[in-house]
């Protein structure tokens, strides 16, 4: 048995009302994930450059991904090659230094970390990093210089 199905005015005001509310909830969650909720994180992402030693002029290519831990810390990976063959891996945590303008226009933020690696001493690290460019200093018991990466 086929029954004829007809909307009546009270079906079309529900179903009116079901769109609008679909179309507000929609709004909603794409103002709530838009970029002017959540400030852009100037340090986070991939980076790429170099490595260079002012102690003995070696220098090779450096890679970073760096992601959040919490307001003021920072998980990195820097990957990168000595003598152009001789792969390393240093993972460390940056720690936001006072200093850092996070959230202005052209923010900067200063990070710093200090940890021992075996055969190497107390390894530290101060950076400095904008919207396309990280800049590091770096010393360890017989060598320093500097890591120069950008976006």
């Amino acid at each position: 048995m086929h029954q004829n199905k007809t909307f009546t005015p009270n079906h079309l005001v529900q179903m009116t009302l079901l769109a609008l509310s679909m179309v507000a909830l929609s709004s909603i969650a794409s103002q709530s994930c838009s970029a002017e909720s959540f400030p852009q994180q100037v340090t986070v992402g991939k980076w790429r450059g170099e490595w260079r030693s002012e102690s003995t002029g070696h220098h090779g290519p450096l890679k970073a991904r760096i992601r959040q831990l919490n307001e003021d810390e920072y998980r990195a990976i820097f990957t990168g090659r000595f003598f152009k063959v001789i792969p390393f891996v240093y993972p460390t945590k940056l720690e936001r230094v006072d200093e850092s303008s996070a959230g202005e226009a052209g923010a900067v933020e200063h990070l710093s970390s200090s940890q021992k690696l075996p055969f190497l001493g107390t390894y530290r690290m101060r950076a400095s990093v904008s919207k396309d460019r990280f800049q590091a200093t770096f010393e360890g018991r017989r060598d320093s210089g500097t890591f120069d990466l950008t976006r």
